[in-house]
């Protein structure tokens, strides 16, 4: 799942490198819009909804937290 939440990353910031602990709000690669395209992305790709009430900063903190974030909406 990370693979493929970093492959999502990838074609939102494409000239950033990006691990799984990279801290993506801390380090300004994702903003607003790239919140909304993220969030776009992992509802289509994962057949889940994310509620506004569960969007929370520490949810997108880094690749494994996104990973948490989508299991416990599965």
């Amino acid at each position: 799942m990370e693979k493929e939440i970093l492959a999502i990353l990838g074609t939102i910031a494409p000239y950033v490198e990006i691990h799984p602990n990279t801290k993506l709000l801390e380090e300004g690669i994702l903003d607003s819009i790239g919140m909304i395209l993220l969030i776009n992305e992992l509802e289509k790709t994962y057949a889940i909804a994310i509620p506004l009430e569960r969007l929370k900063a520490e949810d997108f903190a880094t690749i494994t937290d996104i990973a948490s974030l989508v299991k416990r909406l599965l």
